[in-house]
């Protein structure tokens, strides 16, 4: 009997027994997480709609059903991340696009600038199947009075198969950013690492 109730999505869970926060109180949002066990601190892992890519998604991170779009090629995701009275608020973007084949990362990389309006220096990551090209920004143009406004900008390209994501981790910093930030980094940098492809099996892979 333990062992099935462990084998329960958060959604089918008693939520007397879910972890605190955000993504585990609202029901929308806890939809699409697939454990209570974390993948990293804060983080637990996610499904996408579309069933087409997982990723770490944080414990106070909230997305709702009017934001979220879903379909085979085409899938969008905001995903809102604070604290009560914290020192940094989070704003993440995800944009699934099935019809991006491999071959044309630089194309999909200069998209992804001309859409931040700022220069990314991008620095490649291999994974299983994928590479992510990721960059740090720091945005001038938004920060409003002392906020200090930066984060990480990413594509992600499936390289079995067509398959893109942009990946945009925005962090706005309105105190103790000196101390703050450098961690504050690291956490966005694991997140944006996080996000993996679902490739399907091959009939070779099967038997």
């Amino acid at each position: 009997m333990e062992k099935k109730e462990q084998s329960l999505l958060p959604k089918d869970m008693d939520p007397k027994d879910l972890p605190k926060g955000r993504a585990f109180e609202d029901e929308f949002t806890r939809s699409f997480l697939q454990s209570t066990e974390e993948m990293m601190p804060g983080y637990y892992p996610f499904l996408s709609q579309n069933g087409k890519y997982t990723m770490a998604f944080p414990r106070e991170g909230l997305t709702g059903d009017r934001i979220y779009l879903s379909g085979e090629n085409h899938e969008s995701l905001n995903i809102a991340v604070w604290e009560e009275d914290a020192d940094i608020v989070a704003d993440i973007q995800v944009k699934y696009y099935g019809f991006l084949n491999p071959g044309y990362e630089n194309n999909n990389k200069i998209s992804l600038q001309s859409m931040m309006g700022t220069e990314l220096n991008f620095e490649e990551v291999k994974g299983d199947g994928q590479t992510l090209y990721v960059s740090f920004f720091q945005d001038e143009k938004e920060a409003e009075g002392d906020d200090d406004v930066y984060g990480y900008a990413g594509y992600l390209q499936n390289d079995r198969d067509a398959g893109g994501i942009d990946l945009i981790y925005t962090s706005r910093c309105k105190r103790n950013c000196e101390q703050l930030k450098e961690k504050d980094l690291k956490q966005a940098y694991k997140w944006i690492t996080s996000v993996k492809f679902v490739h399907e099996k091959t009939e070779k892979e099967e038997n």
